[in-house]
């Protein structure tokens, strides 16, 4: 699989290989019995796959360096990881995707990984989903929070003088888990990530910068109100109005529709599940069920 997508960039410097959420790791019967063999340390079980495969992609292109999200090192001391040789083939990744982060959290995270021998970092923010499984509507002041804190732990590299801050990853959800439904559309979500771009330029969403976010999107971001005010002169901004509207009238509707008097009575869930249903009382609200 690696090697399909390196085939797929030949010119790519960095590459991705993921190795999050492992939360499975150790439970197969082949993995109990290396684990038997090994002390039970499920740590080292990762990083012994994880410099195999991070070596694989540096011996098979001089010159890519490795990224790898750090949720499954947070667990691991930093002298294991330093005993794996992790620290000289790639660099972690660390997300956090919360409104209200724990910036000190992260700083101890940092120093953790310049203890295990890494060179540099990456850090990971999102500026759409992550919020709601099935979200139809991005939070601006959620992921505006989540890239100021950001913001705030890289004034802060300062303190790490021997650790590379490399850039920071916008991730920009489409669902949470393979065969969930989507969450924010990705026309949704571009005022956000004009907000959030800008914010990172800036270091804060003041005046200048929501003025260049403006030009760029062609309608003014209210945070306050989660909404692009303006018809927007961005790729896809048909789609986001459209949803604008399911999000604020038609949702609205409906749900009022639903509460109505006869469909509570005689058009429930019951009687649309088997098809039944007296004529007289459907002729109450049909007008309303066609529009």
């Amino acid at each position: 699989m690696v090697s399909q997508v390196m085939d797929c960039h030949p010119d790519a410097r960095w590459f991705h290989m993921g190795a999050d959420e492992v939360r499975g790791l150790g439970e197969s019967q082949d993995s109990k019995n290396w684990l038997h063999s090994n002390k039970g340390d499920v740590g080292k079980m990762f990083l012994n796959h994880a410099v195999s495969l991070a070596r694989f992609i540096t011996e098979r292109r001089s010159g890519v360096r490795v990224i790898l999200w750090d949720d499954m090192l947070r667990k691991i001391s930093p002298a294991t990881i330093k005993e794996s040789g992790l620290q000289d083939l790639a660099s972690p990744t660390i997300w956090n995707y919360l409104k209200k982060m724990d910036t000190d959290g992260i700083g101890t995270l940092i120093s953790r990984y310049h203890e295990a021998g890494f060179k540099g970092v990456w850090f990971a923010s999102a500026f759409k989903g992550g919020t709601g499984i099935d979200q139809r509507w991005t939070p601006l002041d959620y992921h505006l929070q989540n890239h100021l804190s950001w913001i705030k732990v890289m004034n802060s590299m300062t303190k790490y003088p021997s650790i590379t801050l490399h850039g920071i990853l916008l991730t920009g959800w489409q669902r949470f888990e393979h065969h969930t439904v989507l969450c924010e559309l990705l026309p949704v979500g571009i005022p956000s990530l004009a907000m959030c771009l800008q914010s990172l330029k800036h270091g804060a969403f003041d005046e200048k910068a929501k003025m260049e976010a403006h030009h760029i999107l062609g309608c003014n971001i209210k945070v306050e109100k989660d909404i692009c005010e303006g018809s927007g002169a961005f790729s896809g901004s048909q789609i986001y109005h459209m949803v604008l509207y399911i999000h604020t009238n038609l949702q609205k509707e409906v749900e009022a529709l639903m509460k109505h008097y006869h469909i509570k009575g005689g058009f429930s869930r019951y009687h649309r599940k088997y098809n039944f249903a007296n004529s007289r009382i459907i002729e109450f609200f049909q007008d309303q069920l066609n529009k």
